[in-house]
């Protein structure tokens, strides 16, 4: 892989380039206990990341005959979210951003709301590194459809056959290949089978392929 030959980077950010995934899947635990006195399981836990939680409400609906509201769900969360979260960027990823800060435009896509993402970004201190940020209150359809993707690589002014989208779960792998870009999954110990054909690097990793013209 040859980060060199695109035009622009968009990144994700939970599971990404920061270790937020636990403090949801635990937040949307703690709604979902709430509302139906449903105790998520273990594995539904990991289930929890490849999805949002809408979406995930629903299954939990269909598979147990729960009546839980979806977006009571997503309110409780996002609050439950802000009382628990610390901001932990993966090992590696400041590195990389670092190295590709003023070489390579970059822009953050993201599935949460901006009043989660840029205090995590400022806490991480990952924030200057971007040029644009989008988040799930730009858009009608969050990750797996393209439409985040879209919007990010008109903000960046390149089409987004150009750009290298930086992933770790299928949504996102999906919502970048339906716009045309390509993907690279960042192994940060996620426990999920990538497809064959989709690059998977560590940021260590990456960021020797970045020291690589």
């Amino acid at each position: 892989m040859k980060l060199w030959d695109y035009e622009a980077f968009i990144l994700d950010l939970d599971g990404t380039l920061i270790d937020s995934g636990k403090y949801h899947s635990q937040a949307f635990a703690d709604a979902v206990l709430a509302q139906s006195g449903y105790h998520l399981k273990p594995d539904e836990h990991l289930e929890f990341f490849g999805m949002h939680s809408t979406w995930f409400s629903g299954i939990l609906n269909e598979r147990y005959n729960l009546d839980i509201d979806p977006e009571e769900v997503l309110a409780f969360k996002r609050k439950r979210v802000h009382e628990i979260f610390i901001a932990e960027p993966f090992s590696g990823a400041r590195e990389f951003l670092e190295f590709w800060k003023g070489k390579m435009p970059l822009a953050l896509a993201s599935n949460s709301p901006l009043e989660f993402v840029k205090p995590a970004l400022s806490d991480a201190e990952l924030l200057d590194y971007f040029d644009f940020i989008t988040t799930s209150d730009e858009v009608t359809h969050k990750k797996p459809h393209p439409e985040i993707i879209q919007v990010s690589a008109t903000k960046l002014k390149v089409c987004p056959e150009k750009t290298l989208v930086y992933e770790d779960q299928m949504v996102g792998i999906e919502a970048a290949r339906a716009a045309g870009a390509k993907v690279v999954a960042v192994d940060n110990n996620q426990p999920i089978n990538y497809p064959v054909d989709v690059a998977v690097h560590t940021w260590s990793q990456l960021l020797k392929l970045s020291e690589m013209p």
